[in-house]
């Protein structure tokens, strides 16, 4: 059982391990609600990260949130509102400094009206925004909040990088009224830095120490014997 034990704690451990952290997050809950314009909309409420729109400035908003992709129990509040199909094709950037971390993810809730923007492109940049490359097909929204991933850990050169940066091509609305609306924007990344000396131990320095004390063990019960 001993074993057990210790092969369980060890995948916990390293699970843990592979979990990535938050670099920067929007829940979008500090804009007053039904006020427009992206000034309160785009301020990072975790970490560091800088975001802004080019979508005309009445069609940038706020609307009913979701607490899909939420941290330490975000409420559900308000969520970014986009909307108008004048926008076809104008965007939303965010740029996340990455230094010290690796295996970079972008993560979010949204949802669009039936005649919102249906056809969006993820793009991400290396050099501050200087140039852009698509990032897998576009993607299309449900009308109801569903949460989107990009998984960029395959793309070294976004780690460590004080310009890395990313978007949203929006794309395919119909109608002036047409919106998509986007909550709990998370960039995450996994610390590249070495382990605190205060870690947990590695596999190979628990099983020695698990043998150490199985030995320490045994002679113990051999001289507790030797006195009977």
């Amino acid at each position: 059982m001993r074993y057990i034990s210790l092969a369980v704690f060890l995948s916990l451990v390293l699970a843990h391990c592979a979990n990535g952290d938050t670099i920067a997050l929007w829940n979008f809950n500090d804009a007053i609600q039904e006020t427009t314009g992206g000034m309160q909309e785009f301020l990072v409420d975790r970490g560091n990260g800088f975001m802004n729109c080019d979508f005309l400035t009445n069609n940038i908003g706020n609307a009913a949130g979701s607490t899909l992709n939420g941290e330490m129990d975000d409420p559900a509040g308000l969520a970014l509102h986009l909307s108008g199909n004048s926008n076809n094709r104008n965007s939303l950037t965010w740029m996340v400094d990455t230094t010290g971390f690796s295996s970079i993810d972008i993560s979010f809730a949204t949802r669009r009206t039936s005649t919102g923007f249906n056809n969006n492109q993820f793009q991400y940049s290396i050099d501050d925004g200087i140039s852009w490359m698509d990032f897998g097909s576009p993607y299309r929204p449900d009308t109801v909040f569903g949460r989107q991933v990009f998984d960029l850990s395959g793309i070294q050169e976004l780690e460590n990088n004080s310009g890395a940066g990313f978007r949203i091509v929006f794309d395919g609305a119909t109608s002036y009224s047409g919106n998509n609306r986007i909550d709990n924007l998370a960039v995450s990344g996994v610390p590249s830095g070495p382990p605190p000396a205060t870690t947990v131990p590695e596999p190979s320095t628990v099983i020695m120490l698990g043998l150490g004390m199985s030995g320490t063990m045994l002679i113990q019960k051999r001289f507790l014997s030797d006195q009977n």
